[in-house]
């Protein structure tokens, strides 16, 4: 953890001013101590892992024996595994794929709202209530006309294309009728 330490501070000697870095080896000097409670606390952790690590191992360590003798026999079970461990992290990548969508697809919504308000906002402030009605009223009119004007167009679209299943139905119904088509005697 020493070495850690001290190749830190080595890096932050080019971005760090002077003071900031002799402030922090003074700090490094207190805290790495081998008396001071940090180095205590990082000691007793160790001893304390290591302890019941030795302790675990007999056991951990007759699963582990069972478990690898159970792979050694079955080395299908290990790629059914695999398969298995792949599609669940697959599958999470996924999932945080779409949060991430989500989340960024919701701050741009949130953000145009904002922004429409924000300018709905300026346009009373520098026009007065009064004129931004008209011209609220002057848009949404013109809005709705556009509105109308294309739901024409779609409704003569769809009465045409109406119409031209209407006429091919005929046609087949015809066509059937006369056993052949075009390719009559009479024709």
């Amino acid at each position: 953890m020493d070495l850690l330490v001290h190749w830190t501070l080595d890096f932050l000697e080019d971005v760090l001013p002077q003071e900031t870095l002799a402030s922090l080896r003074a700090w490094q000097t207190k805290l790495l101590h081998p008396s001071s409670p940090l180095s205590r606390l990082a000691q007793q952790s160790v001893a304390l892992l290591s302890t019941t690590a030795a302790m675990t191992y007999p056991m951990v360590a007759d699963a582990l024996d069972r478990l690898a003798a159970l792979l050694a026999t079955a080395p299908n079970a290990i790629g059914v595994v695999l398969v298995l461990v792949l599609a669940v992290v697959v599958l999470q990548v996924l999932s945080l794929v779409r949060r991430i969508m989500l989340f960024w697809t919701r701050l741009a919504l949130r953000l145009v709202f904002w922004a429409v308000v924000g300018l709905v906002a300026s346009a009373v402030w520098q026009r007065g209530v009064g004129r931004t009605i008209q011209d609220a009223v002057v848009i949404g009119s013109k809005l709705v006309g556009f509105v109308s004007g294309v739901v024409n167009v779609w409704i003569r679209e769809y009465e045409r294309a109406q119409a031209e299943q209407q006429q091919q139905q005929q046609g087949y119904r015809y066509q059937g009728r006369s056993g052949g088509g075009r390719s009559g005697a009479g024709w």
